[in-house]
């Protein structure tokens, strides 16, 4: 196992200045699969993170029931309204719409607030071996794998971003396993998986399958609060659009991004006050200091 400490930016190559010739459709481009009745926050967390990051174009895959919900909520992002469930989730219908809108996009991210509604997760478990794209798989979309094949099958790059109870349920074990060795775990599942894991929390750890490690040192109790992890989700996926070849090392480095932010956000707020759209708001400044 290799591992490393990251304090400052390891990877800083990851965050690449611009051409002044630049345009939307050159930047990342990320496509967004999320939402339902009762969590539409989730999505318009990782939408408009994944634009303070950087991206040049977003577009929503969403229930079409939420339509009215959206059209206010999300003005920057383009958007799929997808068939939908009773219960107001995706449908095993929005496979074709979903596979044919990722053929214009540079990143998939799959999961929050997807629910965990029966027919949403078999959704997610045909989406993954046929879609060709790298995809980073979150919340809801890590709850609708139960076997490791999905995600072995896949022939294009996958990053899963887990908290210590998701990963504990994919490997089937207890919460306090996985955190009695939170980096051999990772890599375990990095290899188990062929992906590259992030496990959240406390230090949180990048692993890959051939044994790298990085163990993060931003951020703090501050972000310990509701939707933080699709802010880290939408910088996650604008790095790694924007570095294809470099799966590891955009991850790395977009935790390194968020635990800042988060970091910048206590100090001014107080890392009681801190919510995850404070932390949206400092990324600016993250990015600024950092590139």
């Amino acid at each position: 196992m290799k591992k490393q400490i990251q304090t400052k930016l390891l990877f800083p190559q990851i965050l690449k200045k611009r051409s002044p010739e630049v345009h939307k459709k050159a930047l990342a481009k990320v496509l967004v699969v999320a939402g339902s009745k009762g969590m539409t926050g989730a999505a318009v967390l990782v939408c408009k993170t994944a634009y303070r990051a950087g991206a040049g174009m977003v577009c929503l895959a969403f229930p079409e029931s939420l339509k009215e919900i959206y059209k206010d909520l999300l003005p920057e992002a383009l958007t799929l309204p997808c068939p939908t469930t009773k219960q107001g989730t995706l449908s095993k219908r929005a496979l074709k719409p979903i596979l044919e809108k990722s053929k214009e996009y540079d990143v998939v991210a799959i999961g929050p607030g997807l629910s965990q509604n029966p027919e949403t997760q078999l959704l997610i478990r045909n989406l993954l071996p046929k879609l060709e794209k790298p995809v980073i798989l979150d919340a809801d979309g890590l709850n609708a794998i139960k076997e490791a094949r999905i995600l072995r099958q896949r022939k294009i790059p996958t990053v899963i971003t887990p908290h210590p109870g998701e990963m504990a349920r994919l490997l089937g074990i207890r919460v306090e396993a996985v955190q009695k060795d939170r980096e051999h775990i990772a890599v375990g599942a990095a290899k188990k998986f062929r992906a590259i894991v992030v496990l959240k929390g406390y230090n949180t750890v990048v692993a890959s399958k051939q044994g790298n490690v990085v163990v993060n040192k931003t951020g703090g109790p501050a972000l310990a609060t509701a939707g933080t992890g699709d802010v880290l989700l939408g910088i996650m996926s604008v790095l790694w659009a924007e570095n294809l070849a470099y799966p590891f090392e955009s991850a790395a480095t977009a935790v390194y991004l968020h635990g800042l932010a988060g970091d910048l956000a206590a100090k001014e707020l107080g890392e009681r006050a801190v919510i995850a759209s404070d932390v949206i708001k400092y990324l600016p400044v993250t990015f600024k200091i950092s590139i």
